[in-house]
Parts: structure tokens; sequence; C-alpha cells
């Protein structure tokens, strides 16, 4: 059912005529008071010159204190606008009333004369039309007094010879005048009764519209805090379980153990990955993923991929395809590219059962494009846009876990809007899909090198870690597994406790949850015992993925994982910062 249009209150049709009273009492007045002076001139040569002159100082008086009252009008905000409306019609008749006492001397002009006078009488009647927006409570009693009795003085009045044929003709066009005025008036005031109807709708509409994207905007930034804490509370045993199972695989064990360990492996890398989802959604979200742009070849960024995806592709039975020439050269940012394309491989891969996926790579004249094909089930059109959408599945209500959790293609679409890549969906039920990437071509410039392999430092044998976190499960895994690694390990679960341990024994690392208890957090920590100790290389490490919490810390400078953190990332992080220190 539509929704009801709300008709504008008549308070608000006032308050526009109010203000249109008002933007016409700035202009009228000063042409008004010369045609009064030319009327007063005109009664000079007939009537003793004290009554034109008094005449015109009353008229003159009338149109300065109207002109005072409407300007008052419009700043009188606390009086109800229909008691001003009718104050300003009290002053039309008296400014009405004032021009009609030139009427009495009608008998003793001559035509020419009283034609002049009628002329100037039907101007301002008609310009009353516009003055008054056609509102009868200020058109008719400015009007009627001065112009009404026009027809019957020029039909009945003696002048210079009786009245004949002529003065009743007249008469009776000035009838027809002042009638097809007043339907003049009463079209003005429908118009702008209407316009004024159309403005509160716009205005209401405006409102409605600015409410509803109120509340959607605090829908979405819901959906952000709900993701973000659920993200965490998953992340804190996970990154415990994590840890454990990094630091049992380090151990000499059976292969009944191994196997067991390794299942433990995948299946905490496989919720690991789906909880990197939501956070890349938080990051793109929170507006801290900055493009690194480079001029890369795109033909050879896709046999990178290619080559990385083939083993994926080929386990299911699928024929991995690669069509892409090289020397295509665009300015972007490969890794974020990358990303794009694993999700979406990885897409394609899990929604098709046989046949090929492929990656191709075409120019039309300035501009690149990438495809990536497959011949799965294919999309039906109602659901083509839907499926860029969080959470959003073809084919899949039982939410089968081994398709993820439907924010691959909506991570997609942020990540070509942050890089300006348009992406276009092509898909036809029981044919398959392709995704295509367009990019601009770039002809300057030289292509950035591939990254090199950064050197690691591969034993930590005697080296000092604090960690600091208000889970001890979280803090007793950490040790665990750094022992396994030779590292000795200092435990603390507030900042005090942090820099007691750490003025006995000087660590090397610092290890920082970043949302810590009693309104504390790793960043405070981390500058405090710089402050004490002196810099001290540090990373944080969080379960926190909400977009505030992100651009926290990417504004201290401080590198941020976020849990759970694999044994090969670990060994990485340690390996860069010992290596800064040692250098």
């Amino acid at each position: 059912m539509p929704t009801q249009r709300r008709q504008a209150p008549q308070e608000e049709v006032d308050l526009r005529l109010i203000e249109l009273l008002a933007e016409q009492n700035r202009r009228v007045p000063l042409p008004v008071a010369l045609l009064l002076v030319i009327v007063a001139g005109l009664g000079v040569r007939v009537l003793p010159d004290w009554i034109p002159l008094l005449w015109l100082a009353l008229a003159l008086g009338v149109l300065l204190v109207r002109w005072r009252l409407l300007a008052r009008l419009e700043a009188q905000t606390d009086r109800p606008a229909g008691d001003r409306v009718r104050a300003a019609g009290f002053m039309s008749l008296a400014s009405g009333s004032t021009v009609a006492l030139t009427l009495f001397a009608f008998p003793m002009l001559s035509d020419a004369e009283r034609s002049f006078i009628t002329l100037l009488t039907l101007g301002l009647a008609t310009g009353a039309v516009g003055t008054t927006a056609g509102r009868r409570i200020l058109f008719l009693p400015y009007v009627l007094p001065m112009a009404a009795p026009l027809p019957l003085l020029w039909a009945f009045t003696p002048g210079p010879h009786p009245p004949g044929w002529t003065e009743f003709s007249v008469g009776l066009l000035l009838t027809l005048y002042l009638w097809v005025l007043g339907g003049l008036a009463n079209n003005a005031w429908r118009n702008f009764t209407e316009s004024v109807q159309i403005r509160f709708q716009e205005r209401a509409l405006n409102e409605q519209l600015t409410e509803a994207l109120s509340q959607a905007n605090q829908a979405n930034q819901a959906k952000t805090r709900f993701l973000a804490a659920a993200s965490h509370d998953l992340r804190q045993p996970l990154h415990t379980i994590g840890l454990l199972v990094a630091a049992l695989s380090l151990r000499h064990m059976d292969a009944r153990d191994r196997e067991v360990v390794d299942l433990l492996s995948q299946v905490t890398q496989a919720l690991s990955e789906q909880l990197d989802q939501l956070l890349d959604i938080s990051k793109l979200d929170a507006g801290v993923v900055a493009p690194a742009y480079k001029i890369v070849d795109l033909g050879e960024m896709l046999r990178m991929h290619h080559a990385e995806m083939r083993a994926v592709i080929e386990a299911k039975g699928l024929r991995a395809v690669l069509d892409a020439p090289t020397g295509v050269r665009c300015r972007t940012d490969p890794a974020l590219v990358l990303r794009v394309l694993r999700n979406l491989t990885e897409n394609a891969v899990k929604f098709t059962a046989n046949g090929t996926v492929a990656l191709r790579l075409r120019v039309e004249d300035t501009v690149a494009r990438i495809a990536v094909e497959d011949t799965g089930s294919g999309i039906p059109p109602a659901e083509q846009e839907m499926v860029f959408e969080e959470f959003y599945q073809v084919g899949n209500p039982e939410r089968d876990r081994t398709k993820g959790l439907g924010l691959g293609l909506s991570i997609v679409r942020r990540l070509c809007r942050l890089l300006d890549i348009d992406v276009d969906l092509r898909s036809e039920v029981g044919y398959g899909t392709a995704v295509i990437l367009s990019l601009p071509l770039q002809t300057q410039g030289a292509t950035a090198p591939p990254a090199g392999e950064p050197a690691r430092i591969h034993s930590f044998a005697g080296r000092t870690v604090l960690v600091v976190d208000d889970e001890r499960s979280v803090r007793t895994g950490m040790r665990i597994l750094l022992e396994e690694l030779g590292c000795r390990c200092l435990e603390a679960a507030s900042g005090e406790e942090a820099l007691r341990q750490s003025r006995q024994h000087r660590p090397d690392v610092i290890l920082a949850d970043l949302r810590l208890r009693n309104g504390e957090n790793g960043i405070e920590v981390i500058a405090r015992l710089g402050a004490a100790l002196g810099p001290i290389p540090a990373l944080l490490v969080s379960g926190d993925t909400a977009p505030d919490r992100l651009l926290e810390a990417q504004r201290a400078g401080i590198k941020l994982l976020h849990k759970p953190v694999g044994l090969p990332t670990l060994q990485a992080e340690l390996a860069r910062m010992l290596e800064n220190v040692a250098s």
C-alpha cells in the first residue's frame, strides 16, 4: 500500500504567505508612493490644495504603517500565523480605503482624468494579485473599496456631458475585468497553496529519507559492531588452540599423533580464514586499507596467480586454463588485485562440479579486461546483484561450511571500489559464470620489480619475549609455543605487571593485546615501557576487529596482527623485529 502523503497544515501555508508579503514589502512601497504623489498632483487641479495634500499625507502615513507592520510580522514567530495574516488584511483594507477616497473627486474630472485614475486604480488592483498571492482576506479588502465603485461611477456619474453609450460600455468592461481579476486571484491562490503543498511534501520526504538513511547507517554500524564483537570472542579461544597446536607440531611424535595434530591444524586454519574474511570487511569499512599503487604487468601477475591456484583447481578434477599475454601494463595495487582474483577463483572452484576454471586477459582500446570464467551452475538473473551482498550465497540453504561464509564477492566489490576497478558479472544458469575486471592501461613508467624475500632469523634461542594479554589461556598458549621456539617468555596481564617484569628482565620483543582490562590497551602499555626502558620492538596481537580499533592501531604506527596468529606468521614477525634490533 503506498504511503499516504501528508497535507500541509494551514499554519504552513500562512507562514509561506507571510514570507511572500515580507518580500514584496521590501520592493512595492516606493513605486506606490510615487503614484500617490502623481494622484495628489492631479487632485490639486480640481480641488483646493489642502484637500489633496491632506489626502497625500494620510495615504503616505498608511503606506508607512503598513510597511512597518509587514516588516515586523515575519519576525513575530511566537504569534500564530493566522493572526498575522488577519493583521495584514486590516492593513490592506486601510490602504484600499485610502486610495478609494480619490473617487470622491470623480465627478469633477474630465474624461481623460477619469481614464487616468481608472487605469491607475486597475493597475494597483492587478498588482495586488501577485503581492497577496490572491488570498481573499488580503486581496478583497484592498481591491473592493477602490475598484468596485468604478463601473457605477462611469455608468451613472455626470461629467462634462450626461452619461451615454460609451460610459455604460466602459462600466460594463470594468465589471468584466474585475470579474476576470477575481478569477485570476483565485487561480493565483490555488497555485500558491499547491506550491506550498509540494514544498511541504518534498520536505517531509527528505525528512523520511534522512531518517531512513540514519536508520540504515545505525543498522550498518550495529552490524559492524556485532561482527567485530563476535569475531573477537571467537578469535580468543581459537588463538589459544592455534598456539597449542603449533607448539605440538614442533614436537617429535608418532604417525598417529601427527595425523591428529595435522587435522587440528587444518580445522583451525579453515576457521581462521573465515574469521579473516570478517576482518577484511571491517578493515575496508574502516577505511584503513590504503592501496600501494605500482605499475605492474598484468600478464605476469596472472601467471603468478595461476601457478598458485592451479593445484587447488586440479585437485577438484577441473581443468585450469590460462590465456594471458604479457606486456599488458596497469597502475594498481598488485596485492589487492591478487586478493580479488583469489576470491573470484576460489568462488569459481567452489561452484563448479566439472569443466574448467579459466583466467583470461584481453585488451580493448585503452582498457585491460581480466576475466575469471567457470563452467559451473551459473547464477539466476534475479540473484546476480545480491551475490555481492554480505553472507548471501546461491544454492547453499544448508549453510555448507565448505562453501564459505558468503563474504568473498562482498570483499571483491569493496576492493574494486577502492581501486576504481569496474566489475561486470555475466552468468547463465547451467552454463557458468564470468566476472570481468576492467582496468585502464598504463603506457608510461617502468614496472615494479617483484618483491624479494626478506632475510629471516631462524633461531630464537635465548631471546626474551614479553607477552601482555589479560586472557590467562592466551598467555599460557603463547608461552608454551615461544618456549618450543627456544625463547624465554615473560607474562603480564596489565601495564603495571609488564613494567615490573621488564625491569627485572629487559625483553627483546613485546607482544601485546590491543584491548586489556580496566581500560588499558596495548598501545599505551608499549608507550609506557618505551618511556621507561627505551625503544623496544613491539607487535600488537588482537582479536578485536572493530573499525575504530583498526584506526587506533594504524595511527599509533604499530603493526597489528589478528588472532589467531599462525606459526609461520609469528616466526616471520619475530624474525623481522629481531633483525631490526640486530641491524
